[in-house]
C-alpha cells in the first residue's frame, strides 16, 4: 500500500487518520507523507529510520540472520509552489544508495507536475518497514527486492503528471525503464492510477502500467482496496500481469488487522502468485501482532508459513523500527 513513506510518528496500528488512503495520494503526488522531526530550516527537514531484525527460514535448508536491515535518511524541501525530497538509504552497512530524489511543482487547481527518480504508482504493499503490517512481502519468503510479478515496489526515473479534487486522485508517469533497466532503443515505459474515497472509511485503487522493455512484466492491471471500520481495517490486492515472452500471471492477497489498543495490534495476511512459464509460484500465509513501545520504537513478531514451487517453506522474524 504502499505508497511513499508513511508518517514516521503514526504507528502502523492507530488507523484513525486513514493511512492507506493519506500513502495512496502522497504517493500519486511524487510526494512522501512522512512528518520530519527534524527541523534544519525554515524549509528543509529531515526524517528517517533504522531498521534491525532477526529471522529464520527453512525450505529444506534452514537459514537464519541477523542484524541491521536498512538505515534510511530523507531531506524534504518545501517551498510555496516548488517541493523536492532527497532520501538516501544503506542496505548493507557500507554504501549509500540514491533511493529517491525529485521535485514537485505545484500549477494550482489541483495539478502538480514531478521530476526525478521516485516510487511507482501500483501496488498495496509500502515499500518501508515504517508502513508495512508484517515484515515479510506478500509475494515472497526470503527477498527484500519486488518479485518477478510483483507490480509496486519500483523505483525509476522519470516525470509525473497528477490531479486531485475531493475525492478522486488521477495519476500518470512515464519513466525510462519501469520494470527493467532502460534499452538502448528504448520504448517509454509508463504507470497510471485513480485512487477513489468517496464512500467514508473506503479507499479504492485501480492502475495499469507498460513497459515494453521488460522481460518480467511488460504489462500489468493492479487493483487493490481497504476499509475500516472501529478497531478493524481489511484489505485486498489483484495483480494481472503478462511479461515479454506473453506469459500470463496473476497474484492476489488479502489482509485483517485488529488494533487492540492504542500500543497493540495484530495482522493476518493470506497471499498467492501464479506466474506461469517461470519459477514465481508463492502460497503464503503470515500471522504479525504488532507493539508500539514509544512513538519512535515499534516491534513486531512474524510466523509465516506455505509453499514456493511446490517447496513447504516457513519463515519466523523479530523486526525492531525506530524512526526520527
Amino acid at each position: 500500500m504502499d505508497k511513499s513513506h508513511t508518517n514516521n510518528k503514526q504507528t502502523r496500528v492507530i488507523m484513525k487518520d486513514n493511512k492507506i488512503l493519506a500513502t495512496a495520494v502522497a504517493a500519486i503526488f511524487g510526494a512522501s507523507v512522512a512528518t520530519a522531526d527534524i527541523s534544519l530550516s525554515d524549509n528543509l527537514t529531515l526524517s528517517g529510520f533504522v531498521d534491525a531484525s532477526y529471522s529464520s527460514t527453512d525450505n529444506g535448508n534452514r537459514t537464519e540472520s541477523i542484524g541491521l536491515d536498512q538505515v534510511e535518511v530523507d531531506f524534504a524541501f518545501s517551498g510555496e509552489s516548488v517541493s523536492a525530497e532527497v532520501h538516501l538509504h544503506n542496505l548493507d552497512g557500507d554504501t549509500i544508495d540514491l533511493e529517491q530524489a525529485f521535485a514537485s511543482y505545484d500549477l494550482g487547481n489541483g495539478v502538480i507536475v514531478s521530476g526525478g527518480k521516485f516510487l511507482n504508482l501500483l501496488g498495496f504493499e509500502s515499500d518501508e518497514p515504517t508502513g508495512r503490517y508484517q515484515s515479510s512481502y506478500a509475494y515472497s519468503f526470503d527477498s527484500a527486492a519486488a518479485t518477478a510479478g510483483e507490480t509496486g515496489r519500483r523505483y525509476a526515473e522519470g516525470i509525473r503528471a497528477s490531479f486531485g479534487v475531493e475525492d478522486v486522485a488521477i495519476a500518470v508517469s512515464g519513466y525510462n525503464g519501469l520494470y527493467s533497466n532502460a534499452a538502448a532503443d528504448m520504448d517509454l515505459a509508463y504507470d497510471a492510477q485513480v485512487v477513489f474515497s468517496g464512500v467514508e472509511n473506503l479507499t479504492v485503487a485501480l492502475g495499469y502500467a507498460e513497459d515494453d522493455n521488460s522481460a518480467s512484466i511488460a504489462e500489468a492491471v493492479n487493483v487493490w482496496a481497504s476499509y475500516e471500520s472501529g478497531q478493524v481495517m481489511v484489505a485486498g490486492e489483484y495483480n494481472d500481469v503478462t511479461d515479454g515472452a506473453g506469459n500470463e500471471g496473476d497474484s492476489y492477497l488479502l489482509l485483517a488487522n485488529y488494533q487492540i489498543n492504542d500500543n497493540a495490534s495484530i495482522s493476518l495476511r493470506y497471499s498467492e502468485q501464479d506466474l506461469d512459464g517461470t519459477a514465481n509460484d508463492v502460497e503464503k500465509f503470515s500471522i504479525a501482532p504488532i507493539y508500539n513501545f514509544t512513538d519512535n520504537l515499534s516491534a513486531f513478531v512474524e510466523y509465516s508459513t506455505g509453499e514456493v514451487n511446490g517447496t513447504d517453506n516457513d519463515s519466523f522474524s523479530i523486526e525492531t523500527v525506530f524512526t526520527f
